[in-house]
């Protein structure tokens, strides 16, 4: 059985890395933009902060001072538009392809970062979250934290995104499952960097503001973990599974 559930592991870690070197036809690419109004432009902002934002895939519980979290994950993210030429489809999903760390500090505090690679593209994002223990949690007691998260983009020829965000998480473990749910706000500024191809429309930044909901459940399978996630921002939502360690 830990002969299985080691080959697993690694399957899941080398898929993941082999995600983040690997680059083909760069279709995802935001090179040039066209759009008919502003209003289009806002509702295609909608659709990138969801691809780019920060998604929570950690339970809310303190990890304490010498705890540790870190993996891989493998994220199928919805968005309503072609990316390259900005035609719109029915929630298209994209592969993103990310690491993950969480480490504990003194005080009840918890730092993560994440790096993140959208498939069949040049773009990537990293994010960085500080996360506050309200309730540390413990067998009669649900864990639950207040964090802050900000996430810049980069690679990305015709436009600047960067996000700011903030999340409200509870969790319980239960033997080796623990299930988790958040509620939060994602603030983004989708900045437009190159010409529109419609020069009858000069597009202008878009402040972007979205509600954040997250639900998953992480399963410690002693020689390793694995979460399955759910985030949505507005109306779009990722679906995820991380592999890694949690101590």
């Amino acid at each position: 059985m830990n002969t299985r559930i080691s080959k697993l592991n690694k399957s899941m870690l080398a898929s993941a890395l082999f995600g983040l070197s690997f680059n083909a036809m760069a279709d995802n690419n935001i090179n040039t933009l066209n759009f008919a109004s502003q209003n289009d432009f806002e509702q295609f902002a909608e659709s990138v902060t969801n691809v780019f934002s920060h998604k929570t895939m950690f339970p809310a519980e303190y990890m304490g001072v010498t705890g540790f979290d870190v993996g891989a994950s493998v994220n199928l993210v919805e968005t309503g538009y072609k990316l390259s030429n900005q035609t719109k489809r029915n929630k298209d999903l994209l592969p993103v392809y990310s690491l993950h760390a969480l480490k504990g500090l003194p005080g009840g505090f918890d730092i993560g970062l994440h790096y993140n690679v959208l498939g069949d593209s040049d773009a990537s994002s990293w994010s960085a979250e500080l996360r506050y223990a309200i309730l540390e949690g413990g067998t009669t007691q649900p864990a639950v934290s207040v964090s802050g998260n900000y996430t810049q983009a980069s690679g990305i020829d015709a436009l600047n995104f960067n996000s700011y965000g903030v999340d409200f998480g509870i969790s319980k473990g239960f033997a080796n499952l623990t299930p988790y749910a958040g509620i939060g706000w994602v603030l983004a500024s989708v900045d437009p960097k190159v010409a529109n191809a419609n020069s009858s429309v000069n597009l202008k930044t878009e402040d972007v503001s979205l509600m954040k909901v997250s639900a998953g459940l992480n399963i410690n399978l002693l020689v390793m973990d694995v979460m399955i996630g759910y985030n949505q921002i507005g109306d779009y939502g990722t679906y995820s599974i991380k592999a890694g360690y949690r101590f």
